[in-house]
């Protein structure tokens, strides 16, 4: 029974660091920027590519052209 537990942490604990993983990489695409939100409040601007946020706590908002 102990293995069946201990299992089931292990696969739970995989599914959560994929998460964290797959939410903190963001692809801004080109001739576009984003805008990194922490909790609400502008952190900084993110240029086309690839770009690490924090997961859970930073949100990418599109920049929209006025």
């Amino acid at each position: 029974m102990g293995t069946v537990i201990g299992t089931i942490v292990l696969v739970v604990f995989i599914v959560l660091v994929v998460v964290a993983v797959v939410r903190s990489v963001r692809i801004v695409p080109q001739a576009t920027a984003g805008i990194v939100e922490r909790f609400g409040r502008y952190h900084r601007t993110l240029n086309a590519g690839l770009n690490i946020v924090t997961p859970f706590i930073d949100h990418l908002r599109p920049l929209s052209a006025s």
